[in-house]
């Protein structure tokens, strides 16, 4: 007890104890912890048990890989598949999907992709993202505001992709679920594309191939 005494009350003992402890590798319970991150954050990796985890805590030897957190609220959170599914056309047709939001600002690819295929028009793009091969189930076609809020986040989710080994984003336009509602006219010819390099969205006819990539909502 006296010597326990002594070092507690000897700072200089403190700090040396400390430096030990670290040359030792035995880090905080913090930093511990912060490998293991289970929390939902941009940049987090979904694994196929539907569990998340820090990309500093992913093992591809014993874990595999879903798809990367790339936006976050309370409400809310979006997951980017690891793979690149080719260039496809919103439709085969010019035609206008009823149900479906047409702005570049809302986070509703679940809804627009439901909507799409509700309709019965042909979406190769749509299939695509349908005939997704994962473990996980659930991806849908993102609207044009999910691939903006990607884009915004395209350095953190490129990170974790790199080390998920998931497919480079294209410098393609990306085809959205979202059509051009700046009227009736071009909604029923046209939907809006997102660049992923910088969130700039062009309105581009449906019967014009883009890049297609895959989202998901976990909450």
């Amino acid at each position: 007890m006296k010597s326990y005494d002594y070092i507690m009350s000897y700072r200089p003992c403190r700090g040396l104890l400390a430096i030990l402890l670290a040359a030792l590798g035995m880090v905080s319970c913090h930093d511990h912890t912060d490998i293991y991150d289970s929390s939902i954050r941009v940049g987090s990796i979904l694994l196929t048990d539907n569990t998340v985890i820090s990309p500093m805590g992913y093992d591809a030897s014993e874990q595999q890989a879903a798809g990367v957190i790339f936006y976050v609220n309370k409400d809310m959170a979006l997951v980017v598949g690891l793979r690149e599914l080719g260039c496809h056309q919103f439709s085969d047709t010019l035609s206008s999907v009823s149900g479906v939001v047409n702005d570049a600002v809302s986070k509703c690819g679940t809804e627009n992709t439901a909507a799409i295929v509700a309709s019965g028009i042909n979406s190769p793009a749509v299939e695509s993202v349908l005939h997704y091969p994962s473990p996980v189930s659930g991806w849908v076609l993102p609207s044009a505001g999910e691939l903006r809020a990607l884009s915004a986040n395209r350095c953190a989710v490129e990170t974790a992709m790199r080390i998920i080994e998931g497919d480079a984003f294209s410098n393609s336009q990306y085809v959205s679920s979202s059509q051009d509602g700046s009227s009736s006219e071009s909604e029923q010819m046209y939907y809006l594309s997102v660049s992923l390099a910088n969130g700039f969205v062009t309105s581009t006819v449906k019967t014009s191939p883009g890049a297609v990539r895959p989202v998901m909502r976990i909450r």
